[in-house]
């Protein structure tokens, strides 16, 4: 487990090939994955840390996009009146919960980008097991990724090195029914 950076230090991915192998192993040595000839890759290695490199622009870009981003910048002082001026989500301001951000690189790969190079599509009804294996990762993708959102106590907004209570935010949410009184509407 360790954030993959460049010669700058600036993180380029959040996981490497290695932490696939310790989430699914199986799936790698079961299947032979062929790597596309137009890719450029000859070694599997490679080709999917080059996925776990495209998996970790998509998260990060999945941050951005989401409403809690502006959210949070707003709560951190740095308003935000304009989306489109809206800073980059950096990744280099996560300074903890690293071991999350892997597994949430490793699940996004592992969804869209591993499983559809050997799932059998042909049996849509049923679903073959690769295509139950997407929708198992792409469930334990969101539910991480929603987790990271409700529990931001992991980035520091300023860049200063520490991550401050007032960078802290703590979004509450139900998880299950409610039957409240003050929700049940009667009608006479």
């Amino acid at each position: 487990m360790a954030f993959v950076t460049d010669g700058a230090g600036n993180v380029t991915s959040y996981a490497e090939y290695t932490d696939v192998l310790q989430k699914d192993q199986r799936v790698l040595e079961a299947n032979v994955i062929k790597v596309p000839a137009e890719s450029g890759f000859v070694d599997v290695t490679d080709f999917i840390e080059d996925m776990l490199t495209k998996s970790t622009d998509r998260i990060n870009i999945k941050f951005k996009a989401s409403s809690w981003y502006q959210g949070y910048l707003n709560y951190t002082g740095q308003s935000v009146s304009n989306p489109a001026l809206m800073p980059d989500f950096n990744p280099n301001y996560i300074l903890s919960r690293q071991q999350e951000f892997t597994d949430l690189a490793v699940f996004y790969c592992m969804y869209y980008y591993i499983c559809p190079l050997i799932a059998d599509f042909s049996d849509e009804d049923n679903g073959s097991a690769e295509v139950q294996k997407i929708k198992y990762y792409e469930d334990k993708f969101q539910g991480l990724f929603n987790e990271l959102i409700a529990l931001a106590d992991w980035y520091d907004a300023d860049g200063d090195g520490t991550i401050e209570n007032s960078e802290k935010v703590w979004t509450n949410q139900t998880v299950r029914r409610s039957r409240r009184r003050s929700t049940v509407v009667r009608v006479n």
